[in-house]
């Protein structure tokens, strides 16, 4: 063997011990974070290149041509999984590069609480997953895509109950919905149904009077059975609900404090003091442990309340109306000492 071509082999050993330790470098080096973590989203549609834009919009590679040759050698380009990924401090190209390639997209809890209307509703919900506001809203005001789970687009926000629901980001409208259908035939269980019978009310109706329940008491949990077993017993005997949140969300006036004989005039399916019966939706998003209050209603003979207007949030109950009307004058004048108007 020659002189020269010992030397040679030397510097291949070199140069390859070199590339070696040259190509640990590069899979070792840390991504670059300017916080504890960041969220990377890849929309339905998205891919490689989409997620490069990203990355590098973030700043979170240092050498974008060495990424590129390590996510070419790892086959990352074919394996762009849509999802929201959260990148956390300390990872490495490697690292990141295996995060994305083996979809371990990111969970998130969607959590919608004191909802009125479907338009709050899809816009809070569009802020926590893929699923754009208007995509959500053509959903529910769709009568015959409702009609599936027997509701159509005046009271489809039935369907929701408010909670915290884990999903992935990547969730469309029509995943949403179906999750919530799913979420909803849980909820009401045989024995849910038939307290609902015995009621003579739809499962529809007992979510729309639970709201209304919800609307007129939102401190005192107490008081819901108390309140639903009083307009149940309006209901049953054809006498209107004259419930002031439905006028007020007949109005869709709802930093109104004070409902006035002038509100009482519109005309609207949701004012309960000119229409009797249940409003055609609900006008609040019912809580779960309302809904069963409803389902539980206390059994007396109150057919009038109004606010006790003494601080504690109560109702005053009547069985007659001349009762009911001292009641009344009574959180009247406690209203105009407050100057509330």
């Amino acid at each position: 063997m020659g002189k020269g071509f010992k030397i040679l082999a030397v510097l291949v050993l070199l140069l390859a011990a070199f590339g070696i330790y040259f190509w640990v470098g590069v899979v070792n080096q840390k991504i670059q974070l300017d916080s504890a973590e960041v969220k990377i989203y890849i929309k339905k549609g998205d891919g490689y290149e989409q997620l490069m834009q990203q990355l590098q919009e973030k700043k979170l590679i240092g050498s974008v041509f060495w990424f590129q040759n390590m996510a070419d050698i790892k086959k990352l380009p074919t394996h762009v999984f849509e999802g929201r990924y959260t990148i956390k401090q300390g990872m490495t190209y490697n690292q990141l590069i295996n995060y994305f390639r083996s979809a371990q997209i990111d969970v998130v809890n969607v959590d919608f609480h004191s909802i009125r209307t479907k338009d709050e509703l899809a816009d809070r919900v569009a802020k926590q997953i893929e699923a754009s506001k208007e995509s959500i809203l053509d959903l529910l005001n769709d009568t015959k895509y409702m009609s599936q789970y027997g509701l159509n687009a005046e009271n489809a926000l039935v369907l929701f109950l408010p909670n915290k629901y884990e999903m992935y980001w990547n969730t469309d409208a029509d995943q949403f919905v179906k999750r919530m259908a799913k979420e909803f035939k849980k909820f009401w269980t045989p024995e849910r149904k038939a307290k609902a019978e015995k009621l003579n009310l739809t499962l529809a109706q007992v979510v729309i009077l639970a709201s209304i329940v919800q609307a007129e008491q939102s401190k005192l949990t107490s008081e819901w059975p108390v309140i639903a077993g009083l307009y149940l017993n309006r209901l049953n005997i054809g006498m209107p609900l004259q419930s002031d949140p439905t006028v007020v969300y007949a109005h869709g006036d709802f930093a109104m404090n004070r409902v006035y004989r002038v509100h009482l005039e519109i005309d609207s399916p949701y004012n309960t003091y000119r229409h009797t019966g249940l409003p055609p939706g609900p006008i609040y998003l019912a809580r779960k442990d309302v809904v069963d209050a409803v389902l539980n209603r206390a059994q007396h003979n109150y057919f009038y309340m109004c606010a006790s207007g003494d601080g504690s949030f109560g109702h005053n109950f009547a069985n007659s109306y001349p009762e009911h009307l001292r009641n009344a004058r009574m959180y009247t004048q406690k209203l105009n000492q407050q100057g509330i108007h």
